[in-house]
């Protein structure tokens, strides 16, 4: 547009300012004093006779996100997972407290930019990424609410000329320059391994080399570590997919995160978890057609399984804690849910699954801990299964495979996980946004969700179903099918997960929870400068943190000698 277009006269209801001559290539910003009107705006010749109906004086500020209030939740001891809530407006007015919309049937909250800022303002976000285009990745990184620490966790292959790592961190280099604090660690650092194994976790390493494992579990512990030493004084911590397409839709699930820690307890007295369902899956067809699925794959499959899990975990089928709740209705939406947040405290209590069993094992973790009890004895393998060795006919129904990959077997529990010192709240959010992400195909689908069962049908081995008082109310209804205390029903699961898989399910490693890592020792042998060097010798890099021993920023190599 030519300047003298932009300074064309206008009606003198209209008048808004004009460009001022300025030194700077770019014309200086006009005021927006223009903007507060205390008249309509009358177009010229046409008077206000012909309107009947104006627009009424919109809110300078308004609250920045809306959802549907929670409204029923079921409760297994110390864990509460909430019924779904939906995002309804990105963008909404009349922040605080609950309100009832007349005309939609529904209650709704909206939280305002300062509610949902000072939530940002405390949350690191996690960002596994393994070999996703770097166009991608940045999309995904630019996309993230700016008070937010971004920590990339990189497993993409190292080469040595145009190495894809090192163009990932002068990609966050560039962002640090904007003022954002990044930070950037490729997941076979060596660095991070030596600092895991002085502070007490060896599990995590390969014993070929020992590096750090592959896997997309492996390089989100890596996260939650790396926030713990270098951002203490952050609450939450949040993991969002570097595959998205959908760039724009990370900003939303970023505060859906902060919506969801908004309306939970306060991080002192409960635990929090936030996970996202996502509002649809488009897939590119071979047509070229685009088609929206509502599920994933692999959540088709899992998400069904859990919801019986937890039915199990009961003896009976889960009732929600409302009146009028239909028992039978899945609540469980969100079992591979790769977008999620959680209290710090949380994250640090949870033990870690190994590769893509990672989502689900977050409430296999949790029930084991806050609601089953643990058998005298293990389970035996039902029939089928013999020293995880994969038995049976190949089908190709895609909701049955024996060709399932076979994990390290779960190591021995010489280190039982600690019991859980106060409530665990799950939330489960629909967002608006979609998720377009690269298209998989059905051996890595099979592996995906096989992983999901097999964290579910190994985990479950060791335990029964804890008492509950509505069945032991009901007990004299039905002595007879109550009279095992429900010890019988996950143990008639785990048999049906065997029968429908055709063969052995893999046992993922379950790594312990990082409260027992010695921190100090962590961030001590993680900083000290490498004398071997080479490319994967340390990695870290920081941009826009500030290093507290010297009160100075830090921005490149943060490794101290």
């Amino acid at each position: 547009m030519s300047a003298t277009l932009l300074s064309s006269p206008l009606p003198a209801s209209h008048a808004g300012p004009t460009w001022a001559p300025s030194s700077s290539s770019f014309p200086q910003i006009p005021s927006l004093a223009h903007t507060a009107r205390t008249a309509p705006f009358n177009r010229p010749g046409l008077g206000n006779q012909c309107y009947r109906y104006r627009t009424r004086p919109s809110a300078t500020r308004s609250g920045k996100m809306r959802l549907t209030a929670p409204s029923r939740s079921h409760n297994f001891g110390l864990l509460r997972i909430a019924e779904e809530v939906r995002v309804v407006e990105l963008d909404a007015y009349r922040e605080g407290q609950p309100t009832t919309n007349s005309a939609a049937g529904k209650s709704t909250i909206c939280f305002s930019d300062e509610t949902l800022g000072h939530v940002l303002s405390n949350m690191a976000v996690v960002v596994p990424s393994k070999d996703e285009e770097l166009s991608v990745v940045r999309d995904v990184i630019s996309a993230i609410p700016a008070p937010c620490v971004v920590i990339l966790v990189s497993n993409c292959p190292r080469r040595p000329s145009a190495d894809p790592y090192l163009q990932q961190v002068a990609m966050l280099e560039e962002f640090g320059g904007y003022g954002r604090q990044v930070v950037a660690i490729h997941q076979k650092d060596a660095r991070a391994a030596a600092a895991f194994r002085a502070a007490g976790l060896p599990e995590l390493l390969d014993p070929t080399d020992g590096t750090i494992q592959h896997g997309k579990g492996e390089g989100m512990l890596l996260g939650i570590a790396l926030a713990a030493a270098l951002c203490p004084e952050r609450r939450y911590i949040g993991f969002v997919d570097a595959d998205n397409f959908n760039a724009g839709s990370v900003n939303e699930y970023c505060r859906a995160f902060a919506a969801g820690f908004a309306m939970s307890r306060d991080p002192e007295i409960e635990h929090t978890m936030v996970r996202l369902k996502w509002a649809s899956k488009p897939k590119l067809r071979q047509d070229g057609r685009y088609e929206n699925v509502a599920e994933g794959r692999c959540s088709r499959i899992v998400n069904p399984w859990l919801n019986r899990v937890f039915a199990a975990s009961r003896g009976r089928p889960s009732a929600a804690t409302a009146l009028g709740a239909d028992a039978e209705c899945p609540f469980v939406t969100t079992a591979n849910a790769g977008e999620h947040a959680m209290t710090m405290g949380l994250a640090l209590k949870l033990r870690i699954a190994a590769g893509y069993a990672i989502e689900p094992f977050h409430f296999v973790d949790l029930l084991e801990r806050g609601h089953l009890l643990p058998l005298s004895e293990p389970e035996p393998e039902p029939p089928g299964q013999t020293n995880g060795r994969t038995i049976g006919n190949k089908k190709n129904d895609d909701n049955r495979s024996t060709v399932l990959p076979t994990n390290h077997r779960k190591p021995a529990p010489d280190r039982p996980p600690r019991a859980l010192d106060r409530p665990v709240s799950v939330l489960q959010v629909r967002t608006i946004n979609p998720h377009f992400h690269r298209a998989s195909d059905e051996h890595h689908i099979r592996g995906m969700w096989a992983a999901g069962l097999g964290c579910i049908y190994h985990g479950l081995a060791a335990y029964r179903s804890a008492p509950d008082e509505d069945r032991d109310r009901d007990r004299d209804r039905d002595k007879e099918k109550d009279n095992d205390g429900g010890g019988g029903a996950i143990a008639e699961l785990r048999e049906e997960m065997v029968r429908f898989a055709d063969g052995a399910l893999p046992c993922p490693r379950i790594y312990p929870a990082l409260e027992d890592l010695d921190m100090a020792v962590f961030v001590r042998e993680l900083l000290l400068k490498s004398t071997t060097g080479g490319k994967e010798g340390q990695t870290l890099s920081a941009f826009g943190l500030v290093d507290a021993a010297v009160g100075q920023e830090v921005n490149g190599d943060v490794h101290r000698e």
